[in-house]
């Protein structure tokens, strides 16, 4: 046999191995897909389950802010009497407020992230960077940042309270905020000077200027006479932070 014939064999036979390497690992693959993914019988069931955990999560929410308004009946109730209750009352309301556990409602913005829906060349420079086109927890985090800074005095995503504890965090195709799944779009309020806050947020250079470039229908803002804010319905305790004793002063 001459030595390309021997040549063109070997060739041949790697060729087909290769082949068949693949072709084993991709049915593989196959198979472990299959057996991993949830039958689609089961698709109807678990959507009903997160409508009713959804609901129910709604229900328990409203209690929450029922019971506090509540409360805060019986606490006005309480201060009618003495000069000195009505004052640790009033203190206990402002206290209430910075910490964002009351509704409250004034002027303000109304501000809307939403992931573009803009149609990219496959070969231009956008495609290579999805990221752009999708808003990101980063994102959120900026604005919340810029809207403080620029004097908001409250501040709410799809309704749920900004407070000092919130947590803004990306997992997966979705968004945490105050451990509640949300996804685009976002809808953020908040109460303040609406004319500062929105400039603060159209600042050449700010926090959306990069969003806007991108696709400018990814940004909604518009000023509100009366934004309504709803109180935090999370968690309040601390389980290992304690106030430290005041030290008395030496005589």
């Amino acid at each position: 046999m001459s030595e390309n014939r021997r040549t063109q064999m070997i060739t041949f036979f790697l060729i087909w191995l290769v082949v068949g390497i693949l072709l084993a690992v991709s049915l593989k693959a196959q198979v472990q897909i299959r057996t991993a993914e949830l039958p689609s019988a089961r698709f109807p069931d678990l959507a009903r389950a997160y409508l009713q955990e959804k609901r129910s999560a709604q229900a328990l929410e409203e209690e929450i802010r029922s019971l506090r308004t509540r409360i805060t009946e019986l606490e006005n109730a309480l201060a009618t009497g003495t000069k000195q209750a009505q004052v640790l009352n009033q203190s206990l309301q402002e206290a209430k407020m910075l910490a964002g556990l009351t509704d409250v409602e004034g002027p303000g913005i109304e501000l809307i992230l939403r992931d573009s829906t803009k149609k990219v060349d496959p070969g231009s420079i956008e495609s290579a960077l999805p990221d752009l086109f999708i808003i990101h927890d980063y994102d959120l985090l900026r604005v919340v940042n810029e809207l403080r800074q620029a004097g908001a005095e409250a501040i709410s995503i799809n309704g749920q309270r900004i407070v000092a504890s919130t947590g803004i965090r990306c997992v997966g195709p979705v968004i945490f905020i105050n451990d509640v799944k949300m996804a685009s779009p976002f809808v953020i309020h908040a109460i303040g000077d609406p004319q500062t806050l929105e400039s603060a947020m159209r600042m050449p250079g700010g926090v959306l200027q990069d969003i806007i470039e991108a696709d400018p229908k990814m940004v909604e803002i518009k000023q509100l006479a009366s934004v309504r804010i709803p109180a935090y319905t999370g968690s309040t305790q601390f389980r290992f932070a304690r106030p430290v004793a005041s030290e008395e002063k030496p005589k």
